[in-house]
């Protein structure tokens, strides 16, 4: 048996928005509150930036992932649609409702203010989760399978 590859440059994108969006969120996150004398409103500051410009790099990847899986359409099914659909769909759901909303929080408790308690976060971290889950099936789909022949 032979694995084919759809689209090469469709793989390399893929793998570039995965590597991206597990720097940040899986690694930069968690790792930026355990910095000796990182205090709590550098921490969220820096947490807002990482995020923002992760998120439109994510876009920009997603846009030409879905470009070029457009050219080559015929290697394609509709679940590799489905998947970047789903994907898609997350990432506008961040950027678009639950960063600002996170963001304004930071901005809040960067200042000392007092903020309710919020699910958003933990429904951040399921989205994430979520993406992680789409973004290495999608990897995993560029992959065809062919009976050698001999």
């Amino acid at each position: 048996m032979k694995l084919n590859i759809k689209n090469p440059l469709v793989l390399m994108l893929l793998c570039l928005m995965t590597g991206v969006f597990v720097t940040v969120s899986f690694l930069e996150t968690p790792m930026k509150f355990q910095v000796p004398g990182m205090t709590l409103p550098a921490a969220l500051g820096l947490g807002m930036l990482m995020f923002g410009i992760s998120t439109k790099i994510q876009c920009l990847f997603l846009v030409l992932i879905i470009i070029t899986m457009l050219i080559t359409r015929k290697k394609y099914t509709k679940t590799d649609f489905i998947i970047i659909a789903v994907l898609f769909a997350v990432l506008i759901i961040e950027k678009f409702w639950m960063l600002p909303v996170l963001d304004s929080r930071a901005h809040l408790l960067s200042a000392g203010k007092p903020v309710s308690p919020s699910e958003m976060h933990t429904y951040f971290i399921y989205a994430e989760s979520v993406k992680t889950f789409f973004l290495l099936t999608a990897i995993i789909f560029q992959f065809t399978k062919h009976k050698n022949n001999y």
